[in-house]
């Protein structure tokens, strides 16, 4: 595995991050305190060809690899400093990255444009029953002839939903069997679609959540995505990549965090000397730069297995997901502390980092879920004597 960039990627992470500093950063924290989704900054990130990294030239893309997107989206993250933004973008990025593999020509040239060009897209596989546990979902699509369906459902705590003009909807088919699992196609505004207000949440309050609700929702066979009954294929894999996301915006915030932290412990005196020269200190700004370093090396592990295809990529997500959600609430429990009273006041924007913090350790699959697949997996290759 090679950590190192191309030119390309290089150009890219560069481009994403310049945007992050000088679109999304100036606005952050009034959206953060309002919990405001900025269609106008959306639409400008659409503008800069943001969203056609990592996908196929023939596509409308830039013809580049998996890679190009997560350059992208490590420079935004690292420019702009908006965790919450960067996770929107990740489940963007996510449907386009499936349509692009998954999507028939006709749903590619239907729906990639749109998602380019500033439309706002979801993936929805949790419901309060289910929570992590994707798989048992009860939001069920009844055959009604000649490859129609109509859907019917809820779910719950989708990122993006509230602002999406289109979603990827995790259902099961009845009747069916054991492999019900299929994907659907749906749009903001399809009949019996109904979406739900933006949640008020403590962190990520820049990435719009909500509910959607289905009540007998025509499927023609043009919105299914990939084989009725297979949709498990699909969404382990964009499981998968939403997990090396959050990794890669994990890393690129806690990088974020150390000037500010050597900042504070190099011009702040106690008993008469800077608190950088005392080695508690030092520790809580060397875990900062392990954390952020291991969580992009797993993060680069999985998108190499990602790309060439390994058996082992699932398992590799989930530990970028668990180290890096560990690691970025240790980190930022340890800014604030390195600020004392500043570090616990609003006004000062230090505490907001904890705050979005503790969501990466229960979006995208809880740690619990994290360590449940990684230990299953390590039986099943240890039963197989692959180990």
């Amino acid at each position: 595995m090679d950590l190192r960039w191309s030119g390309e990627q290089e150009a890219i992470f560069e481009a994403a991050r310049e945007f992050g500093r000088e679109v999304v950063a100036p606005s952050s924290e009034e959206r953060d305190r309002a919990s405001r989704f900025d269609h106008g900054i959306w639409k400008a990130l659409a503008e800069s060809g943001f969203w056609k990294a990592g996908v196929p030239a023939e596509l409308g893309g830039d013809g580049g690899g998996l890679a190009n997107y997560v350059a992208a989206l490590e420079g935004l993250t690292l420019g702009s400093q908006d965790s919450g933004f960067s996770v929107t973008v990740g489940a963007h990025a996510s449907l386009i990255q499936v349509l692009s593999r998954w999507g028939t020509a006709e749903q590619q040239q239907r729906f990639l444009p749109d998602l380019f060009a500033g439309h706002v897209g979801a993936t929805a596989a949790t419901e309060l029953t289910g929570g992590s546990h994707v798989t048992a979902v009860r939001t069920t699509a009844e055959p009604t002839g000649d490859g129609h369906y109509t859907l019917s459902g809820s779910k719950s705590h989708i990122t993006n939903a509230p602002v999406a003009d289109m979603m990827l909807i995790v259902g099961r088919v009845a009747g069916l069997g054991k492999r019900d699992i299929s994907l659907f196609l749906l749009d903001r505004g399809q009949e019996g679609v109904s979406l739900g207000e933006n949640e008020d949440l403590i962190g990520l309050r820049t990435s719009p959540i909500g509910p959607i609700d289905m009540d007998r929702v025509h499927i023609p066979p043009e919105r299914v995505l990939g084989s009725v009954g297979d949709g498990l294929t699909v969404l382990y894999w964009c499981l998968a990549l939403d997990r090396l996301s959050f990794g890669v915006i994990a890393s690129a915030q806690m990088r974020s965090m150390i000037p500010r932290a050597l900042d504070r412990a190099t011009s702040r005196e106690a008993f008469g000397a800077p608190i950088a020269e005392y080695q508690y200190i030092q520790d809580k700004i060397v875990q900062m730069k392990v954390g952020a370093e291991t969580a992009r090396a797993l993060s680069y592990a999985t998108l190499s297995a990602m790309e060439n295809g390994d058996a082992d990529a699932g398992t590799l997500a989930s530990c970028t997901k668990l180290a890096s959600a560990q690691a970025i609430v240790g980190s930022s429990l340890e800014l604030v502390q390195l600020f004392g009273h500043m570090g616990y006041d609003r006004t000062q924007g230090v505490e907001r980092h904890l705050r979005d913090a503790a969501a990466f350790r229960i979006a995208g699959g809880t740690d619990e879920m994290q360590k449940k697949a990684i230990f299953s997996q390590l039986l099943a290759a240890s039963r197989s004597n692959s180990l």
